[in-house]
């Protein structure tokens, strides 16, 4: 799985109303005109971050970390620690690490590693047992910077610096490419997204954002990358809210009036639905994505696409956002409600799990999902 990652600019756009999102990020928010930088072309290799030791870890287990259980990135109810929580058994859900207060971007590497960022630009990779770390990149501190995934095996970081979009593993750390610069602007959190991560086979990355604009070929704002070296395989503009989901590996993503497309590394791209979803998640086995759309009523409405049937289910759950899934039947979502005062719909302090295979909503104990462990199934 890639990443969780709600725009920090859809949460500066809207924490009057809704507090913060349900998880860490840098991506680009609506800030004074940055200068563009750079080349388009890669630069030259660099020595490696990847095999420097880092510092102590900033995560604490208190117990051992069942490997083949059902893990979650998040907080609970009443508290706003980050914890690593063990949901194998709902009924006995109980928190087993705990991250310190500054870390950024929690995820899972694999059950027994996690990645996070630092205030001060670095990227780490934590073993949850031995509390040691690994530098995976370095960046500038700041809002717009930072944004990462990690590969499927974990050897290799993708992360952004401002417009420059790394590949960081055991051969180096390099600039694949050199996005446009990021102009003033307000942010619709209805159809701005930035979306880095690798495809669950580990074999591509997809960068597809609606901010840094102006760019074609190399420097397009939407591309689709060889994780292996970083050469260019498809590139587009004008594209939004994407997801890896199926397998084998495709890529999901649509336009800004809700037609929704489909990458397929053998076939290219193909128009699959009209679906103006947004902030798309998929399920571990890549059979469904869920995501929400917006209602007549201003607030959004959860729904689920059937990937191999190509089956839209959109579903009576109104007043519904931040949808992740915590295993392949479960997807955790935030309650949300109409606020007069505000520029946008309110969060209710209220979470919910969804049952796909029982169709039913529960209440959940979760007030936050950042990651959830494992990131693919069968």
């Amino acid at each position: 799985m890639s990443r969780l990652w709600v725009l920090a600019a859809v949460a500066v756009a809207l924490s009057a109303c809704s507090g913060s999102t349900p998880t860490a990020s840098h991506s680009p928010t609506a800030s004074p005109t940055e200068p563009a930088s750079g080349s388009a072309s890669a630069s030259a290799t660099s020595p490696s971050a990847s095999a420097s030791p880092g510092p102590a870890a900033l995560v604490h287990c208190t117990v051992p970390v069942p490997t083949g259980d059902n893990l979650v990135i998040g907080s609970v109810n009443g508290d706003p620690t980050v914890v690593v929580r063990d949901i194998q058994d709902p009924s006995n859900a109980r928190n087993v690490c705990a991250f310190d207060a500054n870390v950024i971007g929690p995820q899972f590497v694999s059950a027994t590693t996690v990645s996070y960022e630092t205030p001060d630009g670095s990227l780490l990779k934590a073993r949850l047992a031995a509390g040691t770390t690994t530098v995976m990149g370095t960046f500038a501190p700041g809002i717009n910077n930072g944004q990462y995934a990690i590969s499927p095996d974990g050897s290799t970081a993708t992360y952004l610096d401002g417009g420059s979009w790394h590949l960081a593993g055991p051969s180096g750390d390099k600039v694949v490419t050199t996005l446009p610069a990021l102009p003033a602007r307000g942010v619709n959190p209805n159809q701005d997204d930035s979306y880095l991560a690798f495809s669950p086979d580990g074999q591509y990355i997809a960068l597809f954002q609606t901010f840094r604009i102006g760019g074609s070929g190399a420097t397009a704002p939407d591309q689709i990358r060889h994780a292996g070296d970083g050469s260019l395989v498809y590139s587009t503009s004008g594209m939004t809210m994407a997801v890896w989901a199926s397998s084998p590996t495709r890529l999901y993503f649509r336009d800004g009036k809700g037609g929704v497309k489909r990458w397929n590394p053998a076939t290219g791209v193909e128009a699959v639905v009209t679906l103006p979803w947004i902030r798309p998640r998929s399920s571990p086995d890549g059979r469904w994505i869920a995501y929400t759309t917006l209602a007549s009523s201003g607030l959004e409405q959860f729904g689920l696409y059937g990937v191999p049937a190509n089956q839209v289910q959109p579903l009576p759950l109104t007043g519904r956002t931040g949808v992740a899934f915590l295993n392949n039947d479960l997807v955790f979502y935030l309650g949300q409600r109409a606020c007069s005062n505000c520029l946008g719909p309110e969060r209710t302090g209220v979470s919910y799990i969804y049952d796909i295979a029982g169709g039913t909503e529960v209440i959940s104990r979760l007030s936050a999902v950042y990651d959830a462990w494992p990131h693919t199934s069968s």
